[in-house]
């Protein structure tokens, strides 16, 4: 009986000591992270709400094993231990600092319920086999994730629309539409973040069958033109695309899985409503991303789209107005 205590008690120690709280979690989490993101190139479910989940959950079981402890103490723990995982996710260039900020919230709310989750077990343990229910977790976690990326569905394809009001007909904005001049404004905001932004456009040919490149900040959009309808309707494929975004990190290039095939424009369109001498300009991305989950997610792919659409359709109004 007393060599059974000693070891329960020999566990307790270790596992609430506040560096092993904060410090395993977080890399086991790290294992998993590399595993899912190098491994299976997969940004679903299980990483990003399976993996915040598994790591808080550990930290509050760690934190609160054998002893009652104020709730507010295990969650900085755990939020520690998550910063810490996001650090350890940077250095060795897994990703970038503002896809990590991106993740953030989903993060935090999601580690309110492993807090609450570990708390709840760790404080009910009493010998130390109770610790299977976390290594049971772990091993779960990697399973998990494999199982859902051989049965993840085709993802959506969305579309995202912006308009603008432009003071000339429809014949003096056509031209500006199908090859804008270079964008002298500086990027501000999300496009200071490394978010891709368009700088200018030109176009090779007249006509259905022409190409036209839509330069940014990462690389061309490649454009072949399907639909020519002078001075109505320009319409186009997207044929290659460059990267979404350049990583902010403490690296000059981080080459993450998600800048390649997870967000890809499939095609677009201009369309021009002239109205009482005025036009109406219309920007259409038909686009479709593979990160879960899409409720979080496709709000601000969204936003991300519409800002570059704002982007090229203001410059197109101050360019056409200032003629």
């Amino acid at each position: 009986m007393t060599a059974k205590t000693t070891s329960v008690d020999r566990l307790q120690r270790t596992l609430n000591q506040s560096w092993f709280a904060v410090v395993a979690p977080a890399v086991i989490g790290l294992v998993l992270a590399v595993f899912s993101v190098r491994f299976l190139k997969n940004y679903g479910w299980s990483l990003f709400l399976g993996l915040p989940w598994l790591v808080s959950f550990l930290s509050a079981f760690c934190s609160s094993f054998r002893r009652e402890i104020a709730f507010w103490i295990v969650y900085g723990k755990v939020v520690l231990s998550v910063l810490l995982l996001g650090a350890g996710i940077m250095i060795i260039a897994l990703d970038g600092a503002l896809c990590l900020l991106m993740a953030l919230p989903l993060t935090l709310t999601i580690a309110l319920v492993g807090a609450a989750l570990g708390v709840a077990v760790g404080q009910i343990s009493r010998r130390p086999r109770s610790t299977a229910v976390p290594m049971a977790l772990i091993v779960t976690l990697p399973g998990m994730t494999v199982v859902e990326q051989a049965h993840r569905p085709p993802p959506e394809l969305r579309s995202v629309t912006t308009r603008v009001e432009i003071a000339a007909p429809a014949k003096r904005v056509w031209p500006v539409v199908i090859a804008f001049p270079k964008i002298a404004e500086a990027p501000t905001g999300i496009f200071r973040g490394g978010i891709a932004y368009p700088t200018e456009a030109h176009i090779d040919g007249t006509g259905v069958g022409a190409v036209r490149y839509c330069v940014f900040s990462t690389g061309d959009f490649v454009e072949p033109i399907t639909a020519w309808e002078e001075p109505m309707r320009l319409a186009f494929n997207v044929s290659s695309y460059p990267p979404p975004m350049k990583e902010l990190s403490f690296y000059e290039h981080v080459d993450a899985p998600h800048l390649h095939g997870f967000m890809i424009s499939e095609r677009g369109q201009f369309r021009l409503i002239e109205r009482d001498g005025k036009t109406i300009l219309e920007g259409t991305t038909w686009y479709h991303h593979d990160l879960s989950p899409a409720c979080y997610w496709v709000p601000m792919s969204d936003a991300i789209i519409h800002r570059i659409h704002q982007r090229v359709l203001d410059h197109i109004k101050r360019t056409v107005e200032a003629r």
